[in-house]
């Protein structure tokens, strides 16, 4: 592997058509940084600006350079002189660039570090002028690059799916009322938004963003047994009815049977030991208990099977 080769790989750059020719440790904006030379040719498949075919009549016409920020290397800044070679088309009269996917058209800031910059803001929180300053970007650069990560998640306020899952999480200690709110929709799963805070009042303002009409299409709407929600839905869903999902139906039955058990147990010095030592074989479906092998049970001092014991 040469030593340009290696480049490539060091700066994680997978565009083939770019060659390397140097690279010297220089000032930039002020500040030392490595920068690296390198040329992108290639003959393009058709004229950018009419489209026609490349053929003896798109010409080479000299470059264009540009200076693209990279990702810092061993924490020191990092450049690439790029020397963009550019083609004139004679069948239109026009010359254009050629692209790279190693940065956007008319752009400065490789790809490589847009995805950096976004990983480091979610990965932990911290100021945007001090991402800006690892990767040489300026602040406001960050903030754009963050914003456009919400930009294609925007919910459309014209449009509700006509199933929908509410639930809440912890987000972060910041969040209002301890905890956010997201739903989804019920036939994709797809999230749809997330609120910061899940008290009614701000639950209220929020789907007030949604016209009457969109609302009234929703036909269900999957909850837990908040009872927020439950007052949510009637006031801002009209026509939509309210589904208490599995899990939680079955998290109550299962809550009220162990306190139920545990006051009997508490109730009945008798049989404490038993019910609290066997108490998984409650969970058990009927069917699978087993009543073919007895084994020693201390409770009992004799050998019981699991359905000897359950009957019990």
């Amino acid at each position: 592997m040469s030593h340009y080769h290696y480049m490539r790989f060091e700066l994680n750059i997978k565009d083939e058509n770019i060659t390397f020719y140097d690279f010297t440790l220089e000032q930039v904006k002020g500040v030392k940084a490595k920068v690296y030379y390198g040329t992108l040719s290639y003959p393009p498949h058709a004229c950018y600006r009419c489209g026609h075919v490349f053929d003896q009549d798109i010409i080479k016409h000299g470059f264009k350079s540009s200076l693209i920020v990279l990702q810092p290397v061993c924490d020191t800044p990092a450049y690439l002189k790029l020397r963009k070679q550019r083609y004139l088309c004679r069948h239109c009269g026009r010359t254009f660039t050629l692209k790279t996917s190693l940065v956007n058209q008319h752009c400065f800031i490789s790809n490589n570090v847009k995805m950096a910059i976004m990983n480091e803001a979610a990965r932990e929180v911290q100021p945007e002028k001090r991402i800006a300053q690892k990767y040489s970007v300026s602040a406001s650069t960050v903030n754009r690059l963050l914003f456009s990560l919400y930009e294609w998640k925007r919910p459309n306020y014209r449009y509700l799916p006509k199933h929908l899952c509410f639930d809440a999480f912890k987000s972060v200690q910041s969040a209002k009322g301890a905890m956010s709110f997201l739903f989804c929709d019920a036939a994709t799963g797809d999230i749809i938004d997330i609120v910061e805070d899940r008290r009614l009042r701000t639950l209220k303002d929020y789907f007030s963003r949604y016209p009457l009409s969109v609302r009234k299409k929703v036909q269900s709407i999957v909850i837990d047994m908040y009872s927020s929600y439950i007052q949510l839905i009637r006031e801002m869903f009209p026509k939509a009815s309210i589904v208490t999902d599995r899990f939680h139906v079955i998290q109550l039955i299962g809550r009220a049977f162990n306190k139920t058990r545990i006051k009997v147990m508490n109730a009945d010095k008798a049989h404490y030991t038993k019910l609290k030592r066997y108490w998984k074989l409650f969970w058990k479906p009927r069917l699978e208990l087993d009543d073919q092998n007895y084994r020693w049970s201390p409770c009992y001092r004799k050998l019981m099977s699991e359905w000897a014991i359950v009957n019990d």
